[in-house]
């Protein structure tokens, strides 16, 4: 028993010198890895060689935004050419001219004939449906935007031999 004892005494001991040990090294290993660690410097424009700031990015993205649709802001449409297959119209048809309408189908059908001299003719039960332009533009296609507005309501027709307009509606 008295063995065992000074066994312990012993190791008791030496328990101040592993505390100390240890500690020694519990302090010391903050410290190296502190001394490995970098400071962190203020965010500059460029983080690296090559990477592009965000805001001059932007800035070059939208003065190129700007430059393409200023660019597709001057495209023109190219002049229909007649082709084999379609009609040569008179000149009272092809003339240009502009032509402001907001109102019924009709009276702007009415008003466009009157406009070139030719006779319009009202077939059906006409409705209510307002058709709106504000070109310049031939009457033929004047008259083929009016058409296009009226959808399946109504269909507008010319006939250039008799000089006539035609804007049959349908039931």
């Amino acid at each position: 028993m008295l063995q065992q004892s000074q066994d312990d005494l012993r190791s008791f001991s030496r328990y101040p010198e592993k505390l100390m040990k240890h500690s020694l090294l519990i302090f010391l290993l903050p410290m190296a890895l502190n001394a490995c660690a970098q400071s962190l410097s203020s965010p500059s424009p460029i983080a690296t060689t090559g990477m592009a700031d965000p805001e001059l990015a932007l800035q070059r993205s939208m003065a190129e935004t700007t430059t393409d649709l200023l660019e597709l802001g001057s495209i023109r449409p190219s002049p229909v050419v007649a082709s084999a297959n379609q009609p040569l119209l008179p000149d009272d048809l092809t003339r240009r001219i502009w032509f402001v309408w907001d109102g019924p189908l009709g009276k702007a059908v009415a008003k466009l004939g009157q406009e070139i001299g030719y006779s319009v003719t009202v077939t059906g039960h006409p409705r209510a449906m307002r058709v709106a332009t504000n070109s310049v533009a031939a009457v033929v296609d004047i008259l083929r935007t009016l058409g296009d507005q009226a959808g399946d309501q109504a269909m507008v027709s010319v006939d250039p031999l008799h000089h006539a307009i035609t804007v049959a509606w349908h039931a």
